[in-house]
């Protein structure tokens, strides 16, 4: 782990720690309000058919997004990583049921042996760092996250569209983060629908040529 990598490693878990231990709340214990997390869930459900498809939920927090799969009757393989171990270690305490799918795991380190119908991550890496890190980090997310995925990925940031930016959250440009991703994703769209702040890209496996 080079040395600005790991920078945002312990800013993450640092930051993170914290929120768990200051709120009960699931959604507030990962930074986020009930009604931005909903509707970044919501989102996702775009990506494809999850039921009974493979799926990994990259930075899974507590475990948030498998009960809102649950409530929906949304039955998958369901697979959730994130670097954070109080995190998976409440999430293992909250779904018994499926402690073993939880995992400790930094993705954009370490080399993950399998393969995934979807991979998906919700408002990853939204600290503020420096442009320049935020950009590279999050796109070696992306890219990992995409070869990981039989079918595709999704993955939600907040926007350097917002018109109302708070001090602390970094807001990616859509139009640079489509640039990048094209690189090595072809068929790809974003939307910005939803959240005034956020938007999510969706990454596709199959060529539309073929």
């Amino acid at each position: 782990m080079n040395d600005k990598y790991k920078k945002v490693v312990e800013k993450n878990l640092n930051y993170f720690s914290k929120t768990l231990d200051e709120f009960k709340d699931e959604h507030l214990a990962v930074a986020q309000s009930e009604i931005s997390h909903l509707k970044r869930f919501e989102k996702m459900l775009e990506l494809g058919d999850f039921q009974g498809k493979s799926l990994l939920d990259v930075g899974c927090g507590i475990g948030g997004f498998y009960d809102f799969l649950k409530a929906k009757g949304i039955h998958c393989r369901y697979t959730g990583i994130d670097i954070n171990e109080k995190m998976i270690a409440k999430a293992r305490e909250r779904l018994p049921e499926i402690a073993g799918n939880f995992l400790v795991f930094d993705i954009i380190e370490e080399k993950l042996d399998g393969n995934f119908d979807y991979v998906i991550s919700v408002g990853p890496l939204n600290l503020k760092f420096d442009p320049g890190l935020n950009m590279e980090m999050t796109m070696k997310l992306i890219k990992k996250m995409f070869e990981l995925a039989g079918i595709g990925s999704a993955i939600s940031m907040t926007s350097a569209l917002t018109k109302k930016p708070t001090a602390g959250t970094f807001y990616y440009d859509p139009a640079e983060i489509l640039s990048e991703t094209s690189k090595f994703c072809a068929n790809v769209r974003y939307d910005h629908t939803y959240l005034p702040h956020d938007f999510t890209l969706f990454c596709y496996k199959k060529d539309l040529y073929s």
